[in-house]
């Protein structure tokens, strides 16, 4: 319980010092609703009272006071109701900025090592129910026992005797839903992690629907699919259960009341303890006090299990952060060296490691301006982490990088990464026209800038030819153009960004003939333009370079030649 609640503090502090406005809603909100039942109590004790005594000449006063005070109940409760909903989509879009926000920050080792789905399912899944607490889950809780306060007072003023009663009968009821409330928790949280391995398998369907159709394989994905789904069904089913049980409990407990609050009130005005006019004022009261109650005992509960998934999105946005830069220390990465600056790319004796899994070990490459190095060497003895490196995905455990004279611990990540132009093997297109596309490269580039860039890169001719030029839609992951295309389009995109260094991770590996030849007299065009580095292993791309870096298998170093 401790912990519920110190993770319920936590999830109301996200709001900041405004939460204290959405308190204040929530609480106008319940007087402001809970006195219209008050006014009516009000006057049927009023009504009682004269019809015992004959004496009507208060009647007007009394029916005008009441329509006076129910018009400011009611202007109190809508204004209420409006500070409360601006306040409850303030914060639920705050939390979506923080999750949008840790997303663009966390390491790229994050997303090597978790997939893609279980991020998905926080964002549309425990976010969107994190978000109900403030939207609804709360109020919901909060407000029957602010309107339960309310109705209080004036029960006590007419019945003090009659009234604690009442609340111990109610008190009872309510200690049975905390016993409903943990298992509710528990099952909730179960949904949640149910929901995020199906959002991975459905995300790996949708992506590999070719594969899903072909293999084995696929239709084994699809079967782990409907597995999950039927244990989400039967999950639910459970808490639907434990629901019913509780709507039920708190049913027979409203019937309970009702018999003993008849069985009280006889023995209370019989003994003199409450007057007729008391009672039937209490008892138009008792309604709404025990519903409201009812209402308290059912959803507090439903808040208890949200809070779990409150708890997955907190687990999220503690994750690590990429720092500015991996070498913050001084003397990391060499930052107390002077640099080389006749080179334009310096790596001098570097190591790397995947957790325990050394990949690199005394590894050095250098090149000049202008220069187009091919780095070779066989699958899995680090090419591609050389250039993860570079671009300051990882730190490197020993040795000094240093780019344009820079070394690597004098700059950070994002200053490391405006010296390269980076077109990886299977480049990203986002959904959008190819200007889009390419225009990411650089944001405020003219319609010039654009097709100078796509010229450049082998690409202008092909885009012409597209049904609508450049504003032809590439669909998701660019799927409505051919691997070929979408990799000029990249290439466009890096030449247009104007990096001093073209970084390219075997960028014609996965093209037929002719793609490759016309990427690679995009890339002769852009020889002596820039600086190129070539992660490859086709022979009619590497002879295009000035050097070739070659790895040593056994050792994972280079042999210059």
């Amino acid at each position: 319980m401790t912990s519920t609640w110190k993770l319920f503090c936590r999830t109301m502090r996200v709001m900041g010092r405004r939460r204290f406005l959405y308190y204040g809603a929530i609480l106008g909100m319940s007087v402001g609703m809970a006195m219209f039942s008050v006014l009516g109590s009000m006057m049927m004790k009023c009504v009682v009272d004269i019809s015992q005594s004959g004496d009507c000449r208060s009647l007007g006063a009394m029916i005008a006071g009441i329509v006076s005070a129910g018009i400011v109940s009611l202007l109190v409760y809508r204004r209420s109701a409006v500070v409360y909903n601006v306040e409850a989509k303030r914060v639920y879009g705050i939390l979506y900025e923080r999750i949008l926000d840790l997303e663009m920050d966390l390491p790229y080792a994050y997303y090597e090592t978790h997939h893609s789905g279980d991020i998905m399912s926080k964002v549309s899944y425990d976010l969107g129910r994190m978000g109900d607490i403030y939207g609804s889950r709360f109020r919901r809780m909060i407000m029957p026992f602010l309107e339960v306060v309310v109705y209080l007072v004036p029960m006590l003023v007419l019945s003090p005797q009659l009234t604690l009663c009442l609340v111990g009968v109610n008190l009872a009821m309510m200690s049975v839903n905390m016993v409903l409330a943990e298992p509710l928790r528990r099952v909730s949280r179960e949904l949640a992690g149910i929901n995020s391995g199906m959002t991975r398998k459905l995300s790996d369907i949708l992506q590999g629907m070719e594969q899903v159709r072909m293999f084995a394989r696929g239709s084994e994905t699809v079967q782990e699919y409907v597995q999950l789904s039927r244990r989400y069904a039967g999950k639910s089913g459970r808490r639907i259960l434990l629901s019913s049980g509780l709507e039920s409990a708190n049913r027979g407990f409203d019937l309970l009341c009702a018999l003993v609050f008849l069985a009280l009130g006889v023995f209370f005005v019989q003994r003199g303890y409450t007057t007729l006019g008391a009672l039937a004022a209490i008892y138009t009261l008792y309604g709404s006090f025990s519903a409201q109650f009812l209402q308290m005992n059912r959803y507090m509960p439903e808040l208890v299990a949200y809070l779990a998934y409150a708890q997955n999105i907190f687990d999220l946005l503690e994750e690590e952060r990429e720092p500015e830069s991996w070498y913050t220390a001084e003397g990391a990465c060499g930052a107390d060296r002077d640099a080389d600056d006749t080179w334009m790319v310096l790596v001098d004796k570097i190591g790397f490691s995947y957790g325990e899994n050394r990949v690199l070990e005394n590894y050095s490459l250098a090149v000049q301006r202008g220069e187009c190095v091919a780095i070779t060497g066989a699958s899995g003895c680090g090419k591609s982490t050389v250039s993860k490196l570079l671009l300051g995905l990882y730190p490197i455990d020993e040795g000094t990088i240093a780019v344009l004279g820079n070394i690597m611990g004098s700059m950070t990540n994002r200053e490391l990464r405006e010296h390269f132009a980076y077109v990886p093997q299977e480049p990203y297109l986002f959904e959008g026209s190819v200007r889009e596309n390419i225009r990411m490269g650089k944001l405020d580039a003219s319609e010039e800038e654009i097709v100078r860039a796509a010229r450049m890169a082998n690409a202008h001719e092909f885009i012409r030819k597209l049904e609508k030029g450049y504003d032809t839609q590439v669909g998701e992951r660019g799927n409505r153009l051919s691997g070929g295309q979408r990799q000029r389009i990249a290439i466009a995109r890096a030449i247009l960004k104007g990096a001093p260094i073209l970084l390219m991770d075997e960028a014609t590996s996965a093209l037929d003939n002719e793609s490759e030849r016309l990427v690679n007299c995009a890339m002769r065009r852009l020889h002596g333009h820039q600086t190129i580095l070539m992660i490859a292993h086709r022979s009619s791309t590497i002879r295009m370079a000035d050097r070739v870096c070659c790895f040593d298998q056994s050792a994972c170093s280079p042999s210059i030649r």
